[in-house]
């Protein structure tokens, strides 16, 4: 006779336990990754809409234009390539070890955020100039990764949205070489998504998209303040330029939503909606346009063109 054992019902829910908490630890840890920024949302004006189009070819790797330079993050996203202006062809290649979760450009320096915390500084060739860990400075979040990030036009600042539990507003300033923490701001809110965030050309303000709103803070006073809550906070996404010398030029998306704005010295210039399939920002002196599917519209302080 065949004796049928049955397992103890405390081992069923003992191995029931442990498969909803593996469960739940994963879904945590897929939640605190950022999302790069797709390429089809940056536009620069040296693209054009055919240019912008998904090709199948290149599906696997993101392209990032900014400052009129063009750079390729590689499939696992923890390696980027530097492209050459006029051939395209690559100029350097750079590891870092970690998934590259924001990145900024400036004319000579490039800076990539990481998602274990880290900032790299580089030069116009690739050279490692500076690493910045704000773990280093005393900046204490449970889950340490870069979400937005912004360099001013000479590389002499540095603005960081900084982990989560909390979240940070992070400035860093250059003296002498080295960069220093000179401005953090605590964060009531946080948000899980690569973020845009930009300086004035002059280099004076900073603009960064948070869950609490806009963070604008303004170098010269030492002051920061939050935008806007009641159109700013949230999930929406944005896109932020730097437009004129010290204004910025901002576009929103919602699911089902699309608008438009210019933030002067702290304060909201214009706000206005835009048709539901506007899908990119570029930026020419005081002027700025925004794509769409059907046509594109331009702007200058508020003229309708």
């Amino acid at each position: 006779m065949v004796r049928r054992t049955t397992e103890p019902r405390w081992s069923k829910r003992f191995r029931r336990f442990a498969v909803y908490a593996i469960a739940s630890i994963l879904l945590l840890l897929l939640s605190q990754r950022p999302l790069l920024p797709q390429p089809s949302l940056e536009v620069s004006l040296n693209l054009t809409k055919e240019t912008l189009e998904p090709k199948a070819a290149e599906s696997e790797r993101a392209f990032f234009n900014e400052a009129g330079r063009s750079f390729l993050i590689r499939p696992d996203q923890q390696g980027v390539v530097a492209l050459e202006e006029e051939s395209g062809n690559p100029k350097w290649e750079r590891e870092f070890g970690s998934i590259i979760t924001a990145a900024a450009v400036s004319d000579n320096l490039s800076a990539w955020g990481l998602m274990d915390g880290r900032i790299f500084i580089l030069d116009q060739d690739g050279v490692m100039l500076r690493i910045i860990d704000p773990r280093n400075d005393g900046v204490k979040s449970t889950q340490p990764c870069v979400y937005a990030l912004a360099l001013s036009a000479q590389g002499e600042s540095v603005a960081i949205l900084y982990g989560i539990f909390p979240q940070n507003f992070l400035l860093y300033e250059r003296k002498a070489g080295f960069y220093s923490l000179s401005y953090t701001k605590e964060l009531q809110k946080d948000l899980r998504s690569t973020q845009s965030a930009a300086f004035s050309n002059q280099g004076a303000e900073v603009l960064v998209k948070t869950a609490e709103g806009l963070l604008y803070f303004d170098r010269n006073t030492g002051k920061g303040a939050v935008l806007h809550q009641e159109r700013f906070a949230g999930e929406q996404e944005m896109l932020i330029k730097a437009l004129g010398e010290t204004g910025f030029a901002f576009l929103t998306a919602t699911a089902d939503k699309r608008h438009a704005g210019v933030i002067q010295h702290g304060a909201l210039a214009a706000y206005f909606p835009l048709p539901i399939d506007s899908y990119g920002l570029a930026v020419s002196g005081d002027s700025f346009s925004i794509f769409g599917q059907e046509k594109d519209l331009a702007f200058t302080w508020g003229v309708y063109e």
